[in-house]
């Protein structure tokens, strides 16, 4: 996108748009698989932004007896297909499968811009996102870190939070994709204090009436007292003792490796941790496969599978759907006010 789109939906619409992901991964794939396992009223529901000719021919391979159709036919709201828009013309091999491409990257951009201006405009209420290659779609000259980036760029500006979610815990992370390094540098009261308020915020909206944030340490044992640093007396517990004057229910700031027993977990809604593997590793560890990503902050609902584009699996027919499934799921429930934490 050149320039900020406009949100101007003028009422929420119950329908979801799905972006591709890259086709040289296992997005296409794992939307295919995923589209029998769900229930007729959701698959009625969705239509995915990208090529046509790609999907019937990956049909064609996997054989999973889905109908698809071209979402500009004029379709019965309740005819069980796919939907796919088809807004990408490429070009696409076998033998393209797992490699990393400049018009690949371009393709799942294309795909997500598409879908983007079509919640925005409001012929559909939420978004869902297959898998993008980083490194592809910087070669297509989009200078982004991921999805959560972009869209928030895409939107003017707008502040955003990722959420890894799962039945068993639910993530926030401060900082998403930057180096352990420059992670320090990335924090401050005033961007903490702002966060806190965001998520409390936004799960509320999604239906969660007093949602609890336990608030992660940045450095070992949340520094001993100074021992290891001074970001937990500087700069987190103020943002807490900040977000808790305003009505938010936060508390911290504890020790990382003590925050995620079973006996932690069960004292707190959302865990929000200080940069992406603190919080990443143990809800990959604990619900691989069941997680889903939600960005928090945009005027919309977004929800994205917890993998990646999986290239040393793609196009052998190997891809796993189940995170697919959830984001699906989770969209809908938050859609429909039924989303917990």
């Amino acid at each position: 996108m050149t320039k900020p789109i406009k949100y101007h939906a003028s009422s929420q619409s119950s329908l979801i748009a799905v972006s591709w992901g890259d086709p040289a991964g296992v997005g296409p794939e794992v939307i295919l698989k995923s589209f029998p396992r769900l229930p007729k009223r959701l698959r009625c529901k969705l239509t995915v932004f990208g090529s046509l000719s790609y999907f019937r021919g990956l049909e064609r391979r996997l054989k999973t007896g889905v109908d698809i159709v071209d979402a500009s036919a004029n379709i019965p709201d309740k005819r069980d297909v796919l939907r796919v828009a088809d807004v990408v013309d490429l070009k696409f091999s076998q033998k393209n499968f797992g490699k990393i491409d400049r018009l690949s990257g371009k393709a799942a951009m294309t795909g997500v811009e598409k879908a983007v201006e079509a919640v925005c405009d409001g012929r559909f209420g939420a978004l869902v996102t297959a898998p993008i290659n980083k490194e592809a779609v910087n070669l297509a000259g989009y200078r982004i870190a991921g999805h959560t980036e972009f869209l928030s760029e895409a939107l003017g500006g707008v502040e955003v939070a990722m959420m890894l979610s799962s039945k068993k815990l639910s993530v926030v992370v401060a900082t998403t994709h930057v180096a352990i390094r420059d992670v320090p540098g990335r924090l401050s009261r005033k961007k903490l204090t702002g966060l806190l308020k965001l998520i409390h915020r936004s799960l509320v909206k999604f239906g969660v009436k007093k949602p609890r944030l336990a608030v992660c340490g940045l450095n070992p044992h949340a520094s001993d007292g100074g021992l290891f640093g001074d970001e937990e007396k500087t700069i987190i517990a103020p943002a807490i003792k900040a977000v808790r004057g305003a009505g938010v229910d936060a508390s911290g700031p504890y020790p990382a490796d003590t925050m995620f027993t079973p006996r932690a977990l069960s004292g707190y809604d959302v865990a929000v941790a200080m940069y992406h593997d603190q919080g990443l590793v143990p809800v990959k560890a604990l619900s691989f496969s069941k997680t889903v990503n939600i960005t928090l902050g945009l005027p919309f609902v977004r929800v994205s599978v917890d993998h990646g584009t999986a290239f040393d699996i793609a196009g052998k027919r190997r891809a796993d759907a189940t995170s697919m499934i959830h984001a699906i799921k989770t969209c809908d429930q938050i859609l429909n006010g039924k989303f917990r934490v």
